[in-house]
């Protein structure tokens, strides 16, 4: 379990009292996101106990082990603020891995802000963090608007899809990937039939329902966090929607199991495939088989991966743990990782995006571009989504 007050040492024993690299990070072990990360504190449990059995992280010319400090946010704005607040003044650590989703990362920011330490936001790409002029934050991932642009490039280079209705869950992260989808599926060609907006706790989508019925889209884009999209997409099989096609953006495991056979032919966004191939793959395949924590069935480990990537690369070109130079290395920082390379902009957004992937047969198939796609694209969808 991981404790909501007690930092985790992994792997120092016979090296006490050695100065050492300490790095904070929240996971939403509880509450609405644990079905996204819940157990993501054991991936990068394992990440800190491979570098402390070699001894370490390289820097002037000694290894230096590392000092992980992990904490539950139990998916609670207001625990993260607190929480990086005592990673902060309490563990003074060196640097700090955001927590997941960006009401959560808008929240902790503002402590990595105000005491100076560098903060490497992972999954949260609403654009308002980036906009409130931060100099100690930046992001692995690209803007939310940017996050669906290659499924759109698909169904524009298909030419099949006329039609869209999206559902948006009414938080920060789907509606920042409804600003971009909007222009993105009108540039690729479809007609935008209507945009249905609820809020996160929406327990009886009836009526929305009756009006999507009407409607009769050729694709149903639902822009909502697991538990919304799971509720939804389950009533709406109940009720007879039938579009084209379903693209729900976060389409990961939990989704799948919750929906069973009905989740089949879903399109959603994936970061990485075994398939894909990348620098680092096999030491990520490993500490996956070491923390038995499932890509497949949470499609955002990947980008954690990548993150601890490009730690490891701005701590060993700096060989300093001024919080300055770190964060200067950062910003500058072009690290190549499984998903390809990371850099970042002024404002500190990343450059790693999704890719469309389709749930065939049970299993997640990237569908573009055509150079890493491991499956067509089946369109209109299988398993009574289709008309």
């Amino acid at each position: 379990m991981i404790s909501a007050s007690l930092g985790v040492l992994v792997g120092l024993s016979g090296i006490c009292g050695a100065q050492e690299v300490r790095i904070g990070a929240t996971i939403s072990q509880t509450g609405h996101f644990s079905t996204e990360v819940g157990p993501f504190g054991d991936f990068l449990k394992a990440w800190a106990q491979e570098l402390n059995a070699q001894g370490g992280i390289s820097l002037a010319g000694e290894k230096l082990p590392v000092r992980l400090f992990l904490y539950d946010d139990r998916s609670e704005e207001a625990t993260a603020r607190r929480l990086y607040e005592k990673m902060a003044t309490v563990d003074k650590v060196h640097f700090m891995l955001g927590p997941y989703s960006s009401p959560l990362t808008f929240a902790a920011s503002i402590a990595a802000e105000t005491h100076r330490v560098p903060f490497l936001a992972i999954c949260a790409n609403s654009p308002k963090i980036y906009q409130r002029g931060y100099k100690w934050i930046a992001c692995l991932i690209d803007e939310a608007p940017n996050y669906t642009y290659r499924y759109w490039d698909m169904i524009r280079a298909e030419g099949l899809a006329r039609s869209v209705s999206f559902v948006v869950e009414d938080t920060l992260h789907p509606k920042g990937v409804l600003e971009g989808a909007l222009g993105l599926a009108r540039e690729a060609g479809l007609r935008v039939l209507s945009v249905h907006t609820a809020p996160r706790e929406t327990r009886d989508f009836s009526p929305l329902l009756f009006k999507l019925q009407a409607e009769d889209p050729d694709i149903l884009f639902v822009s909502a966090n697991i538990p919304f999209a799971a509720l939804f997409m389950s009533q709406a099989r109940e009720h007879g929607i039938k579009p084209r096609e379903f693209h729900v953006i976060h389409h990961g495991g939990a989704f799948r199991r919750a929906l069973g056979n009905a989740a089949e032919g879903v399109t959603g966004q994936s970061y990485w495939t075994p398939s894909m191939g990348g620098l680092g793959s096999e030491r990520f395949l490993n500490l996956v088989s070491l923390s038995h924590v499932c890509p497949e069935d949470y499609p955002w480990l990947p980008a954690y991966m990548m993150a601890l990537q490009v730690v490891e690369d701005v701590l060993q070109r700096t060989q300093s743990l001024e919080p300055w130079k770190l964060m200067e290395a950062l910003k500058a920082s072009q690290t190549q990782t499984i998903g390809g390379k990371v850099f970042f902009r002024e404002n500190g957004v990343g450059s790693i995006n999704t890719y469309p992937s389709q749930i065939q047969e049970g299993s997640y198939q990237i569908l573009w571009p055509p150079a890493l796609a491991t499956s067509r694209h089946r369109y209109p969808a299988t398993h009574g989504a289709g008309k």
